[in-house]
């Protein structure tokens, strides 16, 4: 089941900026921060209360956050959908008839996550997250 909106995704040119950025004008601190597999990107988690921001720089030019960057200037990247049970969630998705772009999840350090396909979803990318 879907519990709430877990964070939103922005991609930017200058990391440092936009951390500096959240922090003035919205009061968002630095909670995380670690790289991509590969060192592809840079990500810092902000959070302000309950609400979270994820802020990823690509840091090589043949990365997916790079085309994203290249291609739209950067902003919005997808929404994270937090749940309690990812694998239920894919599943319910898949005899939804749903476009997935994982159809298992993916394990990170301190979660599990998938991605929903845009078009599945009004033209947004959605990741599903599961959190250890």
């Amino acid at each position: 089941m879907i519990k709430k909106i877990d964070h939103i995704a922005v991609v930017v040119k200058d990391i440092e900026k936009a951390v500096k950025t959240y922090q003035e004008m919205f009061g968002f601190k630095e909670v995380e921060r670690m790289a991509g597999p590969s060192n592809e990107f840079t990500s810092v988690m902000m959070a302000n209360g309950d609400m979270r921001i994820e802020l990823f720089q690509p840091l090589t030019k043949d990365s997916a956050f790079a085309r994203f960057l290249e291609e739209k200037g950067g902003g919005l990247h997808h929404i994270s959908f937090m749940t309690d049970d990812i694998v239920k969630e894919l599943a319910n998705l898949k005899a939804q008839g749903r476009k997935l772009q994982n159809e298992e999840p993916r394990q990170l350090p301190n979660a599990k996550i998938a991605f929903v396909h845009p078009s599945a979803a009004e033209n947004v990318l959605i990741e599903l997250v599961q959190r250890d």
